[in-house]
């Protein structure tokens, strides 16, 4: 990073902005969280358990990891870890920033006025999907996904101040969900308590949880 080529005289980059391009990957790439929801919500659903396995030991074919030319055939896989964004999005709050006078649900504000929206309170609104609470993959079916709304679904918010991690986090994500779906089977540890813990992004706290190695199916 300290190489890439700045806007400076000399091309290289001055000290804020070194530090504007770490704090933005900082903030903006909570893979870690997102994945600790993924494996917990995963390990309480054994029905979904079982259909990520058997697509990852058919994708995979004998394989202990993917690659990034496998995500396309892992389907179910990209549904889960979408269902599980919508559940607890790692971005719970954003904010903006009125440029001019406008109004907003009935609401005048003023320029200069400072808003926050919350995608983990957007997403589990009832009137843009049914039975919010639940966790359902396949809400995320090419036929059932084209009925959510635009813009109800904004894990990694939206506009051009959109988090510029998203690919690359998907992508990470993913291939370490299914890296862990070939090699093991999750289970929480008894009496563990996993609740969100809102703080800069969505974590779950501590996520005690037992490793047990799989056989293929």
């Amino acid at each position: 990073m300290v190489r890439t080529v700045g806007d400076g005289a000399d091309g290289s980059l001055s000290d804020r902005e070194l530090c504007d391009q770490v704090m933005t990957l900082l903030v903006a790439e909570p893979t870690g969280h997102a994945l600790a929801w993924a494996v917990h919500l995963v390990a309480t659903h054994p029905e979904v358990e079982a259909r990520l396995h058997a697509e990852n030991d058919r994708v995979l074919s004998g394989r202990r990891s993917p690659e990034v030319t496998d995500l396309p055939r892992l389907e179910y896989t990209g549904r889960v870890f979408t269902e599980v964004l919508r559940l607890y999005p790692p971005g719970w709050m954003f904010t903006r920033t009125t440029t001019s006078a406008t109004e907003l649900a009935g609401r005048s504000l003023p320029r200069g006025a400072d808003v926050l929206y919350s995608p983990y309170a957007l997403h589990r609104d009832p009137r843009l999907f049914p039975a919010p609470g639940t966790f359902d993959p396949d809400r995320w079916s090419p036929d059932r996904a084209r009925l959510v709304p635009r813009g109800a679904f904004i894990p990694f918010g939206a506009g051009n101040r959109k988090c510029i991690g998203e690919h690359f986090g998907t992508v990470e994500a993913l291939l370490a969900l299914s890296t862990l779906c070939a090699r093991w089977r999750l289970r929480p540890v008894p009496g563990a308590e996993v609740r969100p813990r809102p703080e800069t992004t969505l974590g779950t706290g501590p996520l005690p949880m037992l490793a047990l190695p799989r056989a293929r199916g």
